[in-house]
């Protein structure tokens, strides 16, 4: 047998152990990225119909795009609606596009059902200044539930709430309603009839919980207070 050169064996030798003996490299395997879990949103208004898909329109005039699919419910129906946001759709309109989790039919406020119920009278300074009490054959201006008074700057209310003294800012305007400050939700007003003033629960909070003003539960239609006289 001829004998196999040095330079040749040491190269032989060198691809035998490197294509035999070697184990694959191993790559680094990183973790699938975890879902990001959709935002849940509860919402109440009417829906109306939209360019694409049906829209949600609030009390306080918010828009939400729906991806109603099967739901029993339709423009017209006024519904609290609770979802996620849609990651992706076709539905063009309002702030997102949400897809139905759970959704139920509810009273509208009174404002919605009849707006004549709201007497036709636009807020202003001179109307809701003064002292209120709650409408009622129990009704005293004696100790009146609040009074709303204008400084420099603001309209301000002083009243009871859940039976702690608050003072909070009245908002006039597009959307009328009592700024109260946090944890308490902002509560819409209106005019209801010639001379009284509705306190409405939170326009769009579902998850309310019904809080007292003046020992008045501020729920459904609201409560209604008339102008004391003086």
């Amino acid at each position: 047998m001829r004998p196999i050169p040095a330079a040749l064996a040491s190269a032989l030798f060198a691809i035998g152990v490197t294509g035999c003996d070697t184990a694959p490299s191993e790559q680094p395997v990183e973790p699938s990225p975890s879902p990001v879990e959709a935002e849940m949103i509860t919402v109440e208004g009417r829906i109306m119909e939209g360019t694409e898909c049906p829209v949600l329109v609030t009390p306080d005039g918010g828009r939400y795009a729906l991806a109603l699919g099967e739901a029993d419910f339709g423009p017209g129906d006024y519904v609290r609606f609770t979802g996620p946001r849609a990651q992706a759709s076709v539905c063009m309109e309002g702030e997102a596009t949400l897809t139905p989790d759970y959704i139920e039919s509810i009273d509208p406020p009174a404002r919605d059902r009849d707006p004549a119920r709201a007497g036709g009278i636009a807020l202003d300074v001179a109307y809701v200044t003064g002292a209120w009490a709650a409408k009622g054959v129990d009704a005293t201006c004696d100790r009146p539930d609040f009074e709303i008074s204008e400084s420099p700057g603001a309209i301000v209310i002083e009243t009871r709430v859940n039976g702690t003294p608050e003072t909070a800012r009245v908002v006039l305007g597009d959307y009328p309603r009592i700024d109260w400050d946090d944890p308490l939700p902002d509560t819409p007003i209106e005019a209801r009839g010639p001379d009284g003033l509705a306190v409405l629960r939170p326009a769009t909070d579902a998850a309310y919980d019904p809080m007292e003003i003046a020992g008045h539960r501020i729920a459904g239609d609201g409560a209604v207070f008339v102008k004391c006289a003086g």
